[in-house]
């Protein structure tokens, strides 16, 4: 340890020392009174926050041989609030599906297979900045025969 190390812990030492109880008391009390009113504003401002799909997150549709045989989905959309805020608005859409002219997601009935929309929305609790990473929302379409 170094003698500027030494002389540092020394001084720190002796200024604790200095300090009234009553003032470390206080000190300790505002700290925790501080971190309290902090959780409660955080928790009273995040009280409705919500990240859900609208409508039916699964769908299961038969298997149709008919060429070309198609479901056409209208997205009903997904609801995205953050700290209070809408941010419905910061939302992404990831499939393989295709749209058509009125903007329904195509979903092929001709062969069986899983087909998903996934969302996700840029927003502190949901977004990549999230503490366990992006939240994502998922909607899922099933084809297959009929059992």
């Amino acid at each position: 340890m170094s003698n500027l190390e030494k002389t540092t812990k020394r001084a720190v030492k002796k200024g604790m020392k200095k300090l009234h109880v009553l003032t470390v008391v206080f000190m300790v009390s505002a700290l925790i009174l501080g971190a309290a009113a902090g959780f409660f504003a955080v928790n009273y401002i995040s009280r409705d926050d919500r990240f859900v799909l609208c409508g039916q997150s699964a769908t299961t549709l038969p298997l149709t041989p008919t060429e070309g045989a198609a479901y056409l989905y209208t997205e009903e959309g997904v609801e995205a609030v953050c700290f209070g805020r809408d941010v419905s608005g910061t939302l992404s859409v990831e499939t393989t599906l295709e749209k058509n002219e009125q903007g329904q997601y195509v979903i092929p009935l001709t062969e069986e297979g899983v087909y998903t929309i996934i969302y996700t929305v840029d927003a502190l609790k949901f977004g990549e900045s999230a503490p366990n990473g992006p939240i994502r929302r998922v909607r899922v379409f099933t084809v297959k025969a009929e059992v």
